[in-house]
């Protein structure tokens, strides 16, 4: 629970149908990297969202070992404002990741 590992940003689709109409959903399919993580973006998340999570987990005695997925939505002054966590990827967010994914998972 002392070092954080990012991996690639992604974005998935919400809508049910082509042009982003009909029902949220899910997720109908997802893209990497998510356009609207810029660098600043990214640094606000790892500074305002993930570093302190980990380390306030760890400060609680609860120190965490694994996979942590933050789903997020970005305010349009590139706030990012917590959704979920979860122990585990994030579905269908994981799939272009993956494709991208140029060394081993398992050795990271």
């Amino acid at each position: 629970g002392k070092n954080v590992l990012p991996m690639a940003t992604s974005q998935d689709h919400k809508r049910a149908g082509d042009g982003d109409t009909g029902p949220n959903t899910g997720g109908m399919g997802a893209y990497s990297p998510a356009p609207v993580v810029t660098d600043a973006v990214y640094k606000r998340i790892m500074d305002e969202v993930i570093t302190p999570t980990v380390e306030g987990m760890a400060a609680e005695g609860m120190p965490y070992t694994g996979f942590l997925y933050a789903g997020l939505m970005i305010n349009p002054d590139g706030a990012p404002k917590v959704i979920e966590y979860n122990c585990r990827f994030g579905d269908p967010e994981t799939q272009p990741i993956m494709m991208r994914l140029q060394s081993d998972l398992a050795a990271l």
